[in-house]
């Protein structure tokens, strides 16, 4: 990838957007291919992935999109495959794709609980099995994975979402200390709530007041896909890894977990009891 002015553009760069259909992967794949990147969009939904070829078309841009469940390391290492035979390297690999998982955890099934790992956890890890070879034999490249804040602090009610998103932390961390000498940076972003479909119908085993607080604080604090896309191809042009919260509802709540570990359980305990059922 140039630089310009010390600004890393995307100019002929080749960006793999896994979770591409909708949301934060839809965002960053326009986000990316507007600023000249070969884009290839990869989703499990193809018909999503039609929608996103005719806005790209529209508008001019590069994009590719590829049918592709996260959950099956084959499909992920084809997707791979397909990409290196179309442009000989990846420049950017995003991790997206995930699934909100949620619930009283006795009420889960273990299916409920295998979903949540295959897609949030095993799915980062095969797009890191399958692209991340050719990244140092080139001596150069950025992994970007979703991670939450669910994934610095617990949440009730989100269990298997967190125990992934927790995990997706700490592997992000521990790539990117391992290759960051190798030219090869990790990161790993923890946005806070974000408008997006992931979280639409997750509203069982919440009171109405419990629901009344989630809308205010979606309405209040959430970022939109856009937001999020912007934080992504900010981090891919500083070249910087590691692991950040961002958000304006996020950090006051890591800033309090961080100083405070008993003042935020009992916060998270006060709000169980007031938006829970019981």
């Amino acid at each position: 990838m140039a630089t310009t002015d010390k600004r890393r553009t995307f100019e002929d760069s080749v960006v793999v957007v896994t979770g591409a259909g909708s949301g934060i992967g839809w965002a960053t794949a326009l986000a990316f291919a507007e600023e000249g990147a070969r884009v290839h969009g990869a989703d499990v939904r193809g018909d999503r992935l039609v929608e996103l070829h005719r806005e790209m078309d529209d508008r001019g841009l590069c994009f590719a999109g590829h049918v592709v469940d996260v959950r099956e390391p084959e499909a992920v290492t084809g997707l791979a495959d397909d990409v290196l035979a179309a442009h000989g390297r990846v420049d950017v690999l995003f991790n997206n794709a995930g699934v909100v998982v949620g619930g009283y955890a006795h009420r889960l099934s273990l299916e409920d609980w295998r979903l949540a790992v295959d897609v949030n956890l095993m799915g980062v890890i095969h797009g890191v099995a399958a692209f991340l070879p050719r990244m140092i034999e080139q001596g150069a490249g950025h992994i970007v994975n979703t991670a939450s804040i669910a994934g610095l602090m617990a949440f009730p009610m989100v269990a298997p979402y967190s125990a992934t998103k927790f995990a997706v932390v700490g592997l992000s961390e521990a790539l990117d200390l391992e290759l960051a000498a190798r030219g090869v940076r990790v990161s790993g972003l923890c946005p806070g709530a974000v408008k997006t479909r992931v979280l639409d119908g997750w509203t069982s085993g919440l009171s109405d007041q419990g629901r009344r607080i989630i809308d205010w604080w979606m309405e209040t604090f959430a970022l939109s896909a856009e937001d999020v896309a912007a934080e992504v191809l900010d981090e891919v042009r500083r070249g910087r890894g590691g692991v950040r919260t961002f958000g304006l509802g996020s950090r006051p709540l890591w800033m309090l977990r961080r100083g405070s570990v008993a003042g935020y359980e009992r916060m998270m305990w006060e709000i169980g009891r007031l938006v829970l059922k019981g």
